[in-house]
């Protein structure tokens, strides 16, 4: 007997076809996408597959967080989570307000000066880009640890002393500034929008990889950057120093003679080779220029300035002791502050608040310039806020109250209601105001607890390394 309950092919083709095409976003994470769907003529019909991957991005480290648990690993920690999710948000923001100056310079450059006029819809052009913006990472990549300068922007991605999907989140804002310059050779032959495309394939790629719950791929990690590839990268052990720099494919690195297998003796330690001891995502963003040009400003000689800046970041100039590199110690104790349930849960709250305006500005919806300005400093302000309070600032609940009475005022002015909307889209409606309102009576009293002689508002004052 026939069974009636089976799908005829051409339906089952139709729902796969469509499943194919709903998924591009989640396809593009690990560059599975073809060029007949991923070409496109002009650069204004290329689509923001950065920001459309944010919500699958905070899927997968739910669930990455849910399987370290169900393993009994710890994948999280709430204000190294927090510095590196705000690391992210600075890092777009400041693309926003600059109009992307990797894009722009780019376009710039093949519009006076490519030397070849090539079809935007060819096939092999496509590949061209593929492996083209691969290799120009890979330089961008390793000059960003070889130089000094580039350094300064690029610590801040290798800051976190852990390793998990939000790692992937901590980038410099400064970075983007210099990297554009390794790619002015696609310029004179690849059109703009083709490069535009690849160049967020090639970044959203390596979200994936920034996980310690994917072990070795086999025969993958000949050709691919993996997770494994990319924990040695992120090492601080000195056998993982300036190694594995691909963005996709390893290939450049065993080219290149800077590959290395993750060792399998002993994990490998996260982080930079002096770890951070704050959370504040703005300084971390800028504590190693004021490092770096403190340290040329008090050279002796334009020489020795000049290669402080251009020369790696271990350099010593001569005549100095040259400072050995600080021993791992096992086991790896991480930098780490104490978190209450409540300041867990607070930061939780205001942070999801803060998320709105965040998606509001770094998707075009503000098109007013001054309000752009405006929505940016508040989110950097509440940012820089944040990090005051996992920093155990004792005047962090002051700033912050001060943060939540600036939205209610702004709120309650009827002349900036129509527009401050749009960068307060969630604490200025329905039940965001009471929020705003019932925490700063929190703060206030928390502040009082703690001059009365009771406990502070993270419960313990001193800094403590994880057990």
């Amino acid at each position: 007997m026939a069974n009636n309950s089976s799908i005829p092919s051409g339906q089952l083709m139709h729902y796969a076809s469509y499943l194919w095409e709903a998924t591009i976003v989640q396809r593009a994470n690990f560059y599975i996408v073809t060029p007949a769907e991923t070409t496109f003529a002009e650069m204004k019909d290329v689509p923001d597959f950065v920001a459309e991957s944010v919500p699958f991005w905070f899927a997968l480290m739910f669930l990455e967080f849910l399987i370290a648990r169900c393993l009994g690993r710890r994948a999280t920690r709430i204000n190294d989570s927090f510095s590196s999710l705000s690391a992210g948000m600075l890092q777009q923001m400041s693309k926003v307000l600059v109009m992307g100056v990797e894009t722009s310079c780019y376009r710039y450059i093949y519009n006076n000066y490519h030397v070849l006029d090539l079809p935007w819809d060819s096939l092999w052009l496509w590949w061209l880009c593929v492996f083209g913006y691969d290799l120009g990472y890979y330089f961008a990549h390793r000059a960003g640890h070889e130089i000094s300068f580039l350094w300064a922007a690029h610590q801040v991605h290798h800051s976190s002393e852990s390793y998990n999907l939000t790692t992937a989140l901590r980038q410099s804002v400064f970075q983007g500034y210099f990297f554009w310059v390794f790619y002015i050779p696609l310029a004179l032959v690849i059109p703009p929008s083709i490069f535009k495309a690849h160049a967020q394939f090639n970044l959203i790629y390596q979200f994936w990889i920034h996980t310690e719950l994917i072990d070795n791929l086999g025969p993958l990690e000949w050709v691919l950057n993996t997770p494994s590839h990319h924990r040695v990268h992120h090492g601080r052990n000195e056998k993982c120093l300036d190694k594995n720099y691909a963005a996709v494919f390893i290939i450049w690195d065993r080219l290149f003679g800077t590959f290395q297998a993750e060792p399998k003796e002993r994990d490998v330690a996260y982080g930079l080779v002096y770890p951070l001891d704050f959370w504040d995502p703005l300084v971390a963003q800028v504590h190693y220029y004021q490092y770096l040009l403190g340290k040329a400003w008090n050279a002796k000689g334009i020489s020795v300035k000049l290669q402080l800046l251009f020369r790696g970041p271990g350099w010593t100039p001569p005549g100095e002791e040259v400072v050995p590199l600080p021993e791992v110690q096992y086991p790896v104790k991480p930098f780490n502050r104490s978190v209450s349930l409540l300041l867990s849960l607070y930061a939780m709250l205001h942070y999801g608040l803060l998320v709105p305006a965040y998606m509001h500005t770094v998707t075009g919806k503000i098109l007013d310039t001054q309000l752009l300005w405006l929505s940016v400093a508040y989110m950097v302000f509440a940012l820089t806020s944040f990090g005051m309070m996992f920093d155990h600032k004792w005047y962090a609940p002051g700033v912050e109250v001060l943060r939540l009475s600036l939205v209610l005022l702004l709120g309650a002015l009827p002349a900036t209601s129509s527009s401050t909307e749009f960068f307060f889209p969630g604490p200025l409606n329905g039940g965001g105001q009471a929020v705003f309102a019932a925490s700063i009576l929190l703060w206030l009293g928390l502040a009082a607890r703690h001059l009365s002689g009771g406990q502070p508002y993270w419960q313990k004052s001193s800094a403590k390394k994880i057990q």
